[in-house]
């Protein structure tokens, strides 16, 4: 199983499907949900009130277009890399592009959770760091438990 495992992700790899997957997904592995997706689990556990889910929903529905367009972008970009040579003309502004469109990414979820934090209650506020920590314990006993990386 480990060797299989290992010689598909190799081919992947190789492939590049992984690294247009990590920088074309929003939210990284867990991105093919769509933006923000990974961050709905820890809210549902909060007891939103009916007011609240509506407000959330909304901001998510507002930055889906932002997010879809900055997702492609990254996509695009990421592809243009891996067929530009280091050695080409073209590569540093690709590169730019890169980081820019990591500072963008990272600048948009930032105004989601900020707009999320401000709908939520200062007791649901203080739960998150603790779902997160231990949605984070139960991945890594899980993975612990299979072998994987901790």
């Amino acid at each position: 199983m480990t060797r299989t495992r290992t010689w598909l992700i190799g081919a992947l790899a190789a492939l590049g499907l992984v690294g247009s997957v990590w920088a074309g997904a929003p939210g990284g592995w867990h991105g093919h949900h769509g933006a923000g997706m990974e961050y709905m689990h820890v809210l549902k556990q909060l007891n939103l009130s009916p007011e609240q889910k509506t407000q959330i929903k909304s901001i998510m529905e507002s930055s889906r277009t932002q997010f879809k367009a900055l997702g492609d972008s990254m996509r695009q970009n990421h592809e243009a890399l891996l067929s530009t040579p280091p050695t080409d003309a073209s590569y540093p502004a690709l590169l730019q592009k890169a980081k820019e469109n990591a500072s963008a990414r990272i600048d948009q979820m930032h105004a989601v959770h900020q707009q999320i934090y401000s709908v939520l209650t200062p007791e649901q506020q203080a739960k998150i760091p603790g779902i997160i920590a231990a949605d984070k314990a139960k991945w890594q006993a899980e993975h612990a438990q299979a072998g994987g990386p901790t």
